[in-house]
């Protein structure tokens, strides 16, 4: 067994705070860089499913988390008329949280066990032999170095670990709107409600992410110059979804675009996860499109498991192999029915309302929720979690 020792983290997003959390958990010192000023960042709602709920818990957060959004009674996918096409009572998604929110209390939990997070640390390459050397030059040593440092990883193309990024057709944009009056007292009548809808190559995604505001997910094709601007055209998004051109409007006036941006989306393949004492995770490692909601989720439970990796293996080295092996499957798995849900979108018009009812094929449906149900490794065998009871 490898007994606790110094942790160097290379980025605070999801991935890097619960690393830093977890091994905290088990007595190790931790050194988190961030190469912001804040981590105040673009806004937007995170789906909470069981396995994240798993993670929270272990990390003694859940109840925060869940305070601070809202629970989803039903999912509804429209065509673009605004007819129902499927209606389904928590298919996948129990829960939305605001990003900030999550970030917060990680943030805290942190501190709370004696983290030490620096922010304006920029690292600009980690060695195998357990290091990392900040952009002035200064080597930092640890027994364990943790790459959390998002799509664009410094130090995973320092180390030469890229096997495929997959660019994908497709680009996105997350933003929040304050919500109307009767929108939020619909939500006692009927429940909490995700919208989904898909016309043309564009797809608009919207839910209660707090009482008082909708997260929205605007997706199009990568070419769709009169879609993805910033703010947003409404009456080119009306041209596909006439029944929310009001919704578009209100996109356009009340969303926060400074922090907002389109992206691209693309897949991150790696030949391996580790190099060394080296480990990378989150978006570094395996960046995915959020159609199935589980980037963060991933980062998460990869995080988790590395700590726990740790706990019954020789060496460093044995525990990242250990650890790869345990949890790379189910993230490519992911990664693979992401690129088949995303699919529904470039399908001609009578094809994408056949590839909605698809979902409700029980074996297909076991595939996307598979890993929302999933129970993480390092959660142990006492934590509960009850996403009902909230």
């Amino acid at each position: 067994m490898i007994r606790p020792g110094h942790a160097e983290i290379v980025g605070a997003g999801f991935g890097g705070l619960v690393a830093a959390i977890a091994l905290r958990q088990r007595g190790w010192s931790v050194r988190v860089h961030e190469r912001r000023d804040t981590l105040r960042g673009e806004g937007y709602g995170i789906a909470i499913h069981n396995n994240m709920a798993h993670v929270f818990s272990a990390l003694g957060i859940l109840d925060r988390v869940l305070a601070g959004g809202m629970k989803i009674d039903r999912r509804d996918s429209l065509d673009s008329t605004g007819r129902v096409v499927t209606s389904r009572r928590n298919a996948r998604i129990s829960h939305r949280i605001d990003r900030q929110h999550i970030v917060t209390l990680l943030t805290e939990r942190a501190g709370e066990l004696g983290a030490d997070i620096r922010f304006r640390s920029q690292v600009r390459s980690a060695d195998p032999a357990g290091a990392v050397i900040l952009e002035d030059g200064q080597r930092l040593t640890a027994d364990l170095v943790v790459a959390a440092d998002g799509v664009n990883s410094v130090i995973r193309d320092h180390l030469g670990l890229l096997k495929h990024r997959l660019w994908g057709r497709d680009c996105g944009v997350r933003v929040t709107i304050p919500r109307l009056p009767e929108e939020i007292a619909a939500d006692d009548r009927e429940g909490a409600v995700l919208i989904e809808a898909w016309a043309d190559k564009r797809r608009v995604l919207y839910c209660p992410v707090t009482k008082g505001e909708f997260y929205v997910l605007l997706t199009c094709a990568a070419q769709d110059a009169p879609a993805c601007t910033s703010p947003i055209d409404p009456d080119a998004w009306a041209r596909s979804f006439p029944f929310m051109r009001e919704l578009f409007v209100r996109i356009r006036d009340t969303a926060d675009w400074p922090q907002s941006r389109w992206d691209r989306f693309q897949t991150i393949r790696l030949k391996r996860w580790s190099s060394g004492r080296v480990a990378v995770l989150g978006d570094a490692a395996h960046a995915m499109p959020p159609y199935l909601t589980q980037g963060a989720g991933h980062a998460m439970m990869n995080a988790l498991g590395l700590a726990a990796a740790l706990d019954d293996t020789p060496s460093i080295e044995a525990a990242l192999e250990r650890w790869e092996r345990r949890e790379r499957p189910l993230t490519e798995h992911t990664q693979r029915w992401t690129r088949i849900y995303r699919a529904t979108m470039f399908l001609p018009k009578p094809m994408k309302q056949v590839s909605i009812l698809v979902e409700k094929l029980p074996w297909v449906a076991a595939q996307y929720v598979r890993v929302a149900n999933h129970v993480p490794t390092g959660v142990g065998p006492n934590w509960q979690t009850n996403m009902t009871a909230n």
